[in-house]
């Protein structure tokens, strides 16, 4: 049986141990990158949202081991950051390849399976909404937090369906975050130092939308799009606290005829 938990990175798995996290004027354009990333997410903030960030990705896997046996042929993870579940998708899955549309936060994710001595995945650049792919070549595709970012997120799911092999698993997570949620997140995120720093720079910095990486959706808007893209089936489940007032994450799997 696999054991892929225990893969997860560590920061000692990444360039410099990630120091640029506790250095970000040594190269600011970079760290901003970075944090928009997700590294910032999971590696700098609070061990709840590190909790969070890390749930999502246990859970994808259960679902993983309980379809297909297991085992895919060929595997893609879209916005692909600087390769979290890379270690784990690639013990699923006979070839991998990650794609993200930053060569920087790629090389990073490079970096980290060279570390680990993982050799089945490519690293591509390249946007979701144009995925320099065949149609169906992917019995499994992966594209955790990202739709979010497009004001419309049925061209992007289009492109997700279109290199979805018959059969295959598509796995797409995005927040959820009640209004109620991102008022008391947004008071807590003002006195913890380490959120207070990361915003502190992006106000300095005033990034273009590259760095910003606001998000132009909602789930409701996300919801609609899977159920009009259309697919043979739909599973979901949701990351929540205190529920229902607190409904976080979101992870859809959803499976090609």
């Amino acid at each position: 049986m696999n054991n892929a938990r225990i893969l997860f990175p560590q920061k000692s798995d990444y360039p410099e141990s990630l120091a640029i996290l506790d250095n970000p004027h040594k190269d600011v354009n970079l760290y901003m990158r970075l944090v928009v990333s997700s590294a910032s997410a999971y590696f700098e903030t609070d061990p709840f949202t590190r909790y969070l960030f890390k749930k999502r990705f246990l859970w994808v896997e259960d679902y993983m081991k309980s379809t297909s046996g297991g085992r895919f042929e060929k595997a893609i993870d879209i916005g692909c950051g600087i390769g979290f579940f890379l270690p784990t998708i690639s013990s699923y899955a006979n070839k991998v390849v990650a794609l993200d549309y930053s060569s920087d936060i790629l090389n990073y994710a490079r970096f980290m399976t060279n570390k680990k001595n993982i050799s089945n995945v490519d690293f591509v650049q390249g946007n979701v909404s144009y995925l320099p792919f065949p149609d169906k070549s992917f019995d499994l595709v992966v594209c955790m937090s990202v739709l979010e970012h497009f004001k419309n997120p049925e061209q992007p799911l289009r492109e997700l369906k279109r290199v979805l092999a018959p059969g295959g698993l598509l796995i797409i997570g995005y927040p959820t975050e009640t209004p109620l949620f991102r008022i008391l997140h947004g008071k807590v995120s003002r006195i913890m130092p380490k959120r207070r720093k990361i915003q502190k720079i992006f106000d300095q910095e005033k990034p273009g939308a590259e760095f910003a990486a606001p998000h132009m959706t909602n789930a409701k808007t996300i919801t609609k799009a899977i159920n009009d893209v259309g697919f043979y089936k739909n599973t979901s489940k949701s990351i929540k606290l205190l529920p229902p007032f607190f409904k976080l994450y979101t992870i859809n799997f959803l499976h090609a005829r």
